[in-house]
């Protein structure tokens, strides 16, 4: 370690003055050399200080000030920061020796007394050379000489110095010089939580058993699923075997599916082979795509219906555009296995009472008859004997809120009217399902409260309050209504900030339905058909989003043909 490294170190630890040899320079001080900013290598030895000096000792910095020139003193991250000091520039040596002191610190886990010499002596950065004062004032038993405080360690304030606020008392002696000032730490106070951190998942109770109710009463169970797959061709990619065994594990009816990111070209572009995936991976279903033309790779919806033996209109009861079978939609012939067969028989069997014709779609359509809104894939529309089942991909507000007027204002009160309108004009209730990108209240979100939230996109206060205003139009959130104490069950989690495993997420995905689906007990309710429970498959990987289901009891007495 060369002279000057000792001098530094020994007068960090006394509190002692340095005598700088040009107050216009700065040092790097390290145990084997002292790199001033005259050096070439200065600026890249400041910048890489941590790597070409793994022991620096002290870097020093002229910082300019209204009557004087400070140098702070600042120790290698790396290690626990000690107390700073600011060293003044002094006009003589005599004069610097009023601002020594006797004190007491840790440095670097150790207490250090300093020695009665070295606590009343000036060191001479520029010789090297120690000396004592040749008069000295008595010390005060409160306060040391020159106005300089004992500085308090990390360990008395509870407080790392990196995390502490430093404040400076200049002095200035009779004969017009500055004296050495401590910085003193103050310790930061503790910061109350200013909003709700909820990432408890409370339990759900299974509101009812659909295969004792297929059993006893003859109803069947009709299961919906909804899943926002960001980008079906990457999901189907990462996750082959996702939507099948989904669709699988709770023998789904219909598969919803929102922004897709697919346009036209894809579904029959012989290198995606999505094709053959379809109809390998889901050759029980018939599918429907609605897809962006005005943005590619962009927003887009898909819905999957079981197949039950019959022709399907799209887009209505038109003459020669008819969807029968998965391979008709893609010009392929489609068969099934023997497998599908029997379970279908076996199915078929179990609900003898319930009518194939309460179960099978009778139209599709792509669009919402808006061309406003009609461009960018958004909906698809399924009427079934009982109810309308539209999958829908609300629009995104955006990172800045650049489409949230064009959201709350036309696309939220146009689409809730052609709602009302199909439930008017069809006579039968309606089930809207998907990513509706709207966390509606403090239950929905991990963080409510948090001030950023009022200026996100999704938990804006006009977003929340046109979905209430869409829920007053005669339509209920199913989860809600059916667990209207759930907190902690979200559908989406921010992947760059990894919070799916700590559970910091909003509600994004719902089933709204028709009230009349959702109360058996009602005079007015929709007998024939009713909501019996929805939840999420938090499990199910793959997306940012994770699956959302809806299960509804078909009675077997409102079937009957």
């Amino acid at each position: 370690m060369t002279i000057i490294s000792k001098l530094v170190t020994r007068s960090i630890a006394a509190a002692s003055t340095l005598v700088l040899p040009s107050p216009s320079r700065s040092y790097l001080v390290c145990p084997s050399r002292v790199i001033t900013n005259t050096d070439p290598s200065f600026e890249f030895a400041l910048s890489k200080r941590s790597e070409i000096c793994p022991g620096l000792i002290a870097f020093i910095r002229p910082l300019t000030s209204s009557q004087s020139l400070y140098y702070h003193f600042h120790r290698n991250r790396a290690h626990s920061a000690p107390p700073r000091y600011v060293m003044s520039r002094r006009s003589s040596r005599a004069a610097a020796a009023d601002a020594s002191a006797k004190i007491s610190q840790t440095y670097d886990g150790e207490k250090i007394e300093s020695p009665k010499e070295d606590a009343e002596s000036t060191t001479n950065f520029i010789d090297g050379t120690v000396k004592k004062p040749k008069s000295m004032k008595k010390k005060s038993p409160n306060k040391t000489q020159g106005g300089v405080a004992p500085a308090k360690s990390n360990e008395e304030h509870g407080t790392s110095d990196a995390s502490n606020e430093i404040s400076t008392n200049k002095r200035t002696s009779s004969d017009g010089t500055s004296s050495i000032e401590a910085i003193s730490p103050r310790k930061k106070k503790a910061k109350a939580p200013d909003h709700q951190r909820w990432t408890e998942r409370t339990p759900l109770t299974k509101l009812w058993d659909p295969l004792t109710s297929i059993k006893d009463a003859g109803s069947y169970n009709f299961t919906v699923i909804s899943w926002n797959v960001a980008g079906l061709r990457t999901f189907i990619k990462k996750n082959p075997d996702a939507l099948s065994n989904l669709a699988s594990r709770y023998d789904a009816d219909v598969i919803c599916l929102q922004e897709t990111k697919l346009q036209e070209e894809h579904l029959n572009d012989p290198k995606l082979k999505l094709k053959e995936y379809f109809d390998e991976k889901l050759k029980e279903y018939n599918c429907h795509f609605s897809c962006s033309l005005e943005k590619k790779g962009y927003s887009g919806t898909a819905m999957f219906i079981k197949k039950y033996g019959h022709t399907v209109d799209e887009n209505g009861p038109k003459k020669g555009r008819k969807q029968a079978t998965l391979g008709a939609f893609f010009g392929t012939k489609s068969h099934d296995s023997n497998e599908t067969k029997s379970k279908h028989n076996e199915r078929d069997e179990l609900n003898s009472d319930i009518p194939i014709t309460s179960l099978r779609p009778l139209t599709v359509s792509k669009h919402l008859g808006i061309p406003a809104h009609d461009g960018e894939g958004r909906t698809i529309t399924a009427e079934f004997p009982l109810f309308f089942l539209t999958n829908v991909y609300v629009p995104n507000s955006g990172q800045n809120l650049e489409r949230l007027s064009y959201r709350t204002e036309q696309w939220d009160k146009d689409f809730v009217a052609k709602m009302r309108l199909l439930e008017k004009d069809g006579g039968k209730p309606i089930i809207w399902l998907g990513d509706l990108n709207v966390a509606f209240d403090e239950k929905d979100t991990w963080n409510e409260g948090a001030k950023h939230l009022s200026k996100s996109a999704g938990t804006t206060p006009e977003e929340r309050a046109s979905f209430a205003e869409q829920l007053s139009s005669g339509f209920v959130d199913a989860f809600r209504y059916l667990h209207p104490d759930g907190r902690g069950h979200y559908s989406y989690w921010s992947q760059r900030a990894g919070n799916r495993a700590p559970n910091k997420g909003l509600r994004l995905d719902y089933f709204v339905c028709s009230k009349v689906l959702m109360s058996e007990g009602d005079k007015k309710a929709f007998q024939k058909a009713i909501v019996r429970d929805s939840y999420m498959v938090h499990d199910q990987l793959g997306s940012d989003h994770c699956p959302i289901v809806l299960e509804i009891e078909i009675k077997r007495e409102q079937c009957v043909e």
